[in-house]
């Protein structure tokens, strides 16, 4: 164990290297500057002047240099909009996209392997088709329509869920406040994994089904429900939480538009803000603390195979 995570965990610095080096050219080369959010009135001694203030005048290699050796210090910089360190901005952000995120994906596993495992076992079923109709239905829609339609249904016509923030404005923090909130954002981000988990519960528990070791407990005499529970549905996961693992990075790409739909002041509002005003320093420590979530998680998934399959090992 100690062997594969450190693999893993030189396979980690590799990556972040890479998506580093990658945004940072990125965001360099694209053209304009922080400067372009200046006034039409800006005389070009000015723009220049900010350009020398920032430290975007010298040569790409520097910065790029200054920027990893920062970096390794867990020191990402200033926000170039209003000065802030841009570590301090992520601290107060990230919580809020996790907590959507994992809302998301707790409503995407609870409901989602439940319906592949109903649709699964009652197969060509009315159950069957509804659960299959509805996935495909989930997997089509675009998630900024189904965003707006969940505004104009839940908050225009019938005023039940509020459509923007974390909270309302002037009521105290409260548990219920928060939860209402977090309904229509967490409903539209799932739909980026909820479909295929139903999906892929679905295949992988029918061919488990129809497996030797399954026909062999049913001629045992054990329940139905047994062979399900305890072979059956504990192997087809493994298929399933590989593929969960792959969906993650969707649930954080969808939070770019979910965030900015509804409000939601998280991780995917700032970067959007962060690109539109060219704030290179926050782009680049967002891009690097999301590479970290998704790695984190997609260990966290190779790890859950161990838990669901005995006979994985990781020497």
């Amino acid at each position: 164990m100690g062997r594969y995570l450190l693999e893993r965990a030189v396979q980690a610095c590799v990556v972040l290297l890479v998506v580093s080096t990658l945004t940072f050219l990125m965001v360099s080369l694209a053209p304009g500057g922080p400067e372009i959010m200046m006034t039409m009135e800006s005389t070009p001694e000015q723009r220049e002047a900010l350009t020398r203030q920032l430290g975007l005048d010298q040569p790409l290699v520097v910065r790029y240099v200054k920027w990893v050796a920062s970096a390794l210090r867990a020191d990402f910089g200033r926000s170039f909009g209003d000065r802030r360190k841009v570590n301090e901005v992520i601290r107060e952000r990230l919580p809020n996209t996790l907590l959507l995120g994992g809302a998301a994906l707790a409503v995407s596993i609870l409901v989602g392997i439940p319906a592949g495992i109903i649709s699964a076992v009652r197969r060509y079923s009315a159950s069957d088709h509804v659960v299959t109709f509805f996935s495909f239905i989930g997997v089509s829609i675009p998630a900024f329509w189904f965003a707006i339609l969940l505004i104009l249904v839940f908050t225009v016509h019938f005023k039940l869920l509020p459509a923007s923030g974390m909270a309302t404005p002037g009521v105290p923090f409260s548990l219920g406040n928060r939860l209402l909130h977090l309904i229509l954002p967490a409903t539209v981000l799932a739909t980026a994994t909820l479909p295929n988990l139903v999906r892929f519960m679905r295949s992988a528990l029918i061919e488990e089904i129809g497996q030797d070791y399954v026909r062999t407990a049913r001629a045992k005499g054990l329940p139905n429900r047994l062979v399900l529970s305890r072979h059956a549905i504990r192997n087809a996961l493994i298929p399933v939480v590989t593929v969960l693992g792959v969906l993650i990075p969707r649930l954080v790409g969808g939070a770019v538009i979910t965030e900015t739909i509804f409000g939601w002041p998280g991780m995917g509002q700032l970067a959007v803000a962060s690109t539109i005003g060219r704030d290179f320093p926050m782009v680049m420590g967002i891009t690097v603390v999301v590479a970290v979530v998704v790695i984190v998680s997609n260990l966290l998934v190779d790890l859950a195979y161990g838990w669901l399959d005995p006979r994985i090992t990781y020497g």
